[in-house]
């Protein structure tokens, strides 16, 4: 039995054209298209987050320890002082456990550092660090407000820094008061 032409045709209508297929992939394609853009912003909000986490982290764990140290350490000057040094980039003291302390800021490497009883090695607690602004101390020292301290004691040490990761920059900073003072004798 021979096929009818009326079926034949009815097949290939049935079928789509070169002009609905090219219609059908600009939309997939447009539709891919969207869909990528989707992502590679969701991509940058990610980083964006991430950069924000990783500064915000990093800075308060470099604060908070720098913060303690300064709060136990020794703030007599019969035995040790807290001491900034003159261009602001270095603190020196003695903790509670009796160590010597040293934190810096390296402008070479812009890195936060911290030395422990003048070991030849230097740790870094936190990359990517900046004064707040050109020339600006990283470390100062304030004397009390009151004369019943004894010559040397410091009243309180301010800590002053930025710390940048990709895009976003933080300034950090904080004023510490040490609890071991020692009054006049």
């Amino acid at each position: 039995m021979k096929p009818d032409v009326r079926t034949i045709r009815k097949h290939r209508r049935a079928g789509m054209s070169i002009v609905e297929i090219l219609i059908s992939l600009s939309i997939a394609a447009l539709l891919l298209t969207a869909t990528a853009a989707a992502f590679d912003a969701a991509f940058e909000s990610y980083q964006i987050n991430n950069d924000l986490t990783l500064v915000s982290t990093s800075s308060r764990n470099a604060l908070h320890q720098i913060c303690a140290t300064i709060r136990s350490a020794w703030n007599d000057p019969d035995v040790a002082l807290i001491s900034a040094s003159t261009d602001g980039t270095e603190l020196s003291l003695t903790d509670a456990n009796g160590r010597d302390i040293i934190y810096r800021y390296d402008a070479n490497t812009s890195q936060l550092q911290v030395n422990i009883n003048a070991d030849s090695n230097w740790y870094v607690m936190v990359d990517n660090v900046s004064a707040i602004a050109a020339g600006e101390k990283v470390f100062t020292t304030i004397a009390p407000a009151s004369s019943h301290f004894d010559f040397g004691t410091v009243g309180k040490v301010i800590i002053r820094f930025c710390i940048q990761q990709g895009d976003f920059t933080q300034p950090v900073s904080a004023g510490v008061v040490p609890r071991n003072i020692v009054y006049e004798r």
